[in-house]
C-alpha cells in the first residue's frame, strides 16, 4: 500500500509542470488565427456601414421625383372622379327625360284609345255582355239542378230510413219473441233443475237420516274408551312424527304437522256451519279403524287437529263432529 502511494505521488509531481505549461503553449499558438478573425469582422462591418450610406443617398435623391408622381397620381383620381360624376348627372338626366317621354306618349294612346269609338271595340263590348249574361244564366240552371238533385237526395235518405226503422221494428220484435220463448225454455229448465235438485237433497238427507239411526256417538265413545287406553297412539305408526302441541300448526295422522292460518288455529266449528276449504285435504280415509260409521255419498271425513269433522263434498257443510278421537 505505501509503495502504491509513493508511484502515485511522484507521478502527480511529474504531470502539474505539463500541464502548466500547455495553456501558455496554446494561447501562443492561437493568437494569429484570432487576429485575422477580428480584421475579418472588422472589413464586413466597414462594407455595411457603405452600403446603408449609399441606400440612404438614393433614397434622398429620389424622394422629389416620388413626391411628383404621388401628387400626379392624386391629381388624376380626382379628374376621374369629377368626369365619373358628372358622367352619372348626365344619365340620370336623360333618363328622367325618357321616362317622361315615354309617359307623355302612353297617356296620349290611352286619350286616343279610350276617344276612339270604333265598331271593333262595341262589338267587343257587346260579346262581354252576352258572354256574362250566358255565364249567369248557366250558374243559375246549375245551382237550380244542384237544388234538386239535393231534394232528391233527402227524399230517398228518408226513405231509406224509414225502411231500415221498419226492417229494425221487425227485427226487435222478432229478437223479443225468440227472447220470451228463450226465457220460458229457460224457466222450464232451472224448474226441471230445481225439482232434480231437491228430488237429490232429499235422497242425501234420507241417507243422512239413515246415517244418524244407525250412529250413536255416546255408545261409540264408551266402546273407544273401553277398547283402548288414553295413550294408545303413541306406539302407533301413524304417529311416529307426532312431538306435542305447536302453536300455528295441527297434526294428522298420516299426513304431518300442517301450518293452520291464524284466525283458524284454535278454533272449533259444530254441525251446521260450513268447515274452511284450507282442512278438506286432510281427509280420513280408515274410519272404519276408528269405528266411525261409513260416510255417506258426497260426504267425508276429515281431520281438523285431532277431531273428526262429517262435511259435505261439494261447499264443506258439517253434518257431524266427533270431538277428541284420538287425543283426550
Amino acid at each position: 500500500m505505501k509503495q502504491w502511494l509513493m508511484m502515485a505521488t511522484a507521478a502527480g509531481a511529474l504531470a502539474l509542470p505539463a500541464l502548466a505549461t500547455s495553456p501558455a503553449y496554446a494561447q501562443d499558438a492561437g493568437e494569429p488565427e484570432l487576429q485575422m478573425q477580428r480584421e475579418a469582422r472588422q472589413e464586413m462591418r466597414t462594407e455595411r456601414r457603405a452600403e446603408r450610406q449609399e441606400r440612404r443617398e438614393f433614397r434622398n435623391e429620389a424622394a422629389p421625383e416620388t413626391r411628383n408622381f404621388r401628387q400626379e397620381r392624386r391629381e388624376n383620381r380626382q379628374e376621374f372622379r369629377q368626369e365619373r360624376r358628372e358622367d352619372r348627372r348626365e344619365n340620370r338626366q336623360e333618363r328622367r327625360e325618357d321616362r317622361q317621354e315615354f309617359r307623355q306618349d302612353r297617356r296620349e294612346d290611352r286619350r286616343e284609345f279610350r276617344n276612339d269609338p270604333t265598331p271593333d271595340r262595341r262589338e267587343f263590348r257587346q260579346e262581354r255582355r252576352e258572354d256574362r249574361q250566358e255565364f249567369r244564366q248557366d250558374r243559375r240552371e246549375d245551382r237550380r239542378d244542384f237544388r234538386q238533385d239535393r231534394r232528391d237526395d233527402r227524399q230517398e235518405f228518408r226513405q231509406d230510413r224509414r225502411e231500415d226503422r221498419r226492417d229494425d221494428r221487425r227485427d226487435r220484435r222478432d229478437d223479443r219473441r225468440d227472447d220470451r220463448w228463450d226465457r220460458r225454455d229457460d224457466r222450464r229448465e232451472f224448474r226441471q233443475d230445481r225439482r232434480s235438485d231437491r228430488w237429490e237433497y232429499r235422497r242425501d238427507r234420507r241417507d243422512f237420516r239413515e246415517f244418524q239411526r244407525s250412529w250413536n256417538r255416546d255408545r261409540w265413545r264408551s266402546d273407544w274408551s273401553r277398547r283402548h287406553r288414553d295413550n294408545w297412539w303413541r306406539s302407533h305408526n301413524w304417529f311416529r312424527d307426532y312431538s306435542g302441541v305447536r302453536v300455528g300448526f295441527y297434526f294428522a295422522p298420516g299426513y304431518g304437522y300442517y301450518q293452520v292460518p291464524r284466525n283458524y288455529w284454535g278454533v272449533r266449528w259444530s254441525a251446521g256451519q260450513y268447515l274452511p276449504s284450507v282442512f278438506w285435504r286432510y281427509r280420513l280415509n280408515d274410519w272404519s279403524w276408528y269405528g266411525l260409521p261409513w260416510p255417506p255419498v258426497g260426504t267425508r271425513w276429515v281431520y281438523v287437529d285431532n277431531h273428526a269433522y262429517l262435511i259435505d263434498e261439494y261447499d264443506g257443510y258439517i253434518l257431524d263432529v266427533v270431538w277428541d278421537v284420538w287425543r283426550w
